[in-house]
């Protein structure tokens, strides 16, 4: 018989501001298993990230964040009960074929020989399944800062690959297999061109001599003179910067300019150094540019125009991608299946207040106009 205590889509209409603050207690109870707020908040990461991405571009506006977060959270904690309601039928899955593994030896091996021949098998699935995965996230470089962006390591992301490898396991064993075909994989590419649109990109390098260091700005000024010559002289830039940049947020990355962890960033992020940069070659220095506090040095380390991807460059990821969307809908699919013989009760159903701080753009960040 179905038991729902709180229906899972259900938002209460009470502040958040005024709501108890919230650190880590219970999210949702699955059956007999608790899944935490930190567990469900790792699945709104990322609709945060594309939270503040709209908000950067002007495409949402003040007003409108609190409501967008209430529907991401509720959306994190279908997904994470779409999860767990998988997961638990995943490691019954698990365990059954690790059994059919000793099974089959019929004592002419151990058993213990049997599981890693199990493991081994396992092993491989894993590596397949991790290449597919990289592909649909763009490469291993868009994957990785991804994960930064929300507060996951590559390892902590590895970590989790036997579960859905398992999870996808019981998907066609519940519902039957996903075929895969190249016909769907240029549907999706056809469907979603923006997913295969390489956005321009800024690389770019800062150096900030601070004028108060010196007895008088024209000292000042002969300093980032100097710096900059050797510089064009084949100094390295990311030694020098560690060394003599008054920069604090980019000092120990070299100089080079960052947001959440990537590095190639579309115009509006830096527009005070890419207006510098657009008169630039690649890898040349600008002379030092005077603001109120320091005298300025960048380096254009690369410019990518806007370029959508052929379907031919982007075939692997389209594949990955039509699958991965096959997948959720199975998901779906197989909750609607399954929600009738589960036990859920939704305890945290509001966002906990400390997301609406945290999905905020840090103050001074540059907004582009929406368009």
């Amino acid at each position: 018989m179905r038991r729902i205590l709180i229906p899972l889509l259900a938002l209460s209409l009470s502040p958040l501001l005024h709501a108890a603050e919230v650190f880590n207690g219970p999210a949702l109870k699955i059956n007999t298993q608790i899944v935490s707020i930190r567990e469900v908040e790792a699945l709104f990461a990322d609709s945060a990230v594309l939270i503040q991405d709209k908000l950067r571009r002007g495409q949402l506006s003040p007003a409108a964040l609190e409501p967008a977060i209430r529907v991401a959270w509720a959306e994190a904690l279908e997904t994470a009960t779409q999860d767990r309601i998988m997961d638990q039928r995943a490691d019954k899955r698990r365990k059954d074929i690790i059994n059919y593994y000793i099974a089959r030896a019929g004592g002419n091996i151990s058993p213990d020989r049997a599981v890693e021949f199990f493991k081994r098998e396992e092993a491989d699935c894993v590596r397949r399944l991790r290449k597919e995965l990289i592909a649909a996230a763009g490469g291993e470089q868009e994957l990785r800062a991804a994960l930064k962006r929300r507060g996951q390591t590559m390892e902590q992301w590895e970590a989790g690959l036997t579960r859905e490898l398992f999870r996808r396991d019981v998907l066609a064993v519940e519902l039957g297999p996903i075929p895969r075909s190249p016909a769907a994989a240029r549907a999706f590419y056809e469907k979603n061109p923006d997913l295969f649109k390489q956005e321009e990109a800024w690389r770019l390098r800062r150096i900030r001599i601070a004028k108060s260091k010196f007895t008088s700005r024209d000292v000042a000024l002969q300093a980032a003179t100097l710096l900059r010559e050797k510089l064009v002289g084949g100094g390295d830039f990311a030694e020098l910067a560690a060394r003599v940049s008054d920069d604090p947020e980019f000092v120990s990355q070299g100089g080079l300019l960052m947001r959440d962890g990537k590095t190639d960033l579309p115009s509006g992020f830096f527009p005070f150094e890419e207006k510098i940069a657009e008169k630039l070659k690649d890898g040349e220095v600008s002379e030092p540019i005077e603001t109120a506090d320091h005298f300025v040095l960048v380096q254009r380390g690369g410019y990518r125009p806007v370029k959508v991807q052929s379907f031919e460059e982007a075939a692997e990821r389209a594949e990955a991608l039509a699958y991965s969307e096959r997948l959720k809908s199975r998901k779906k699919e197989l909750f609607e299946k399954l929600k009738d013989e589960t036990y859920i009760e939704v305890i945290q159903k509001d966002p906990p207040p400390h997301l609406m701080r945290d999905v905020r753009l840090p103050e001074g960040v540059f907004v582009q106009p929406g368009k």
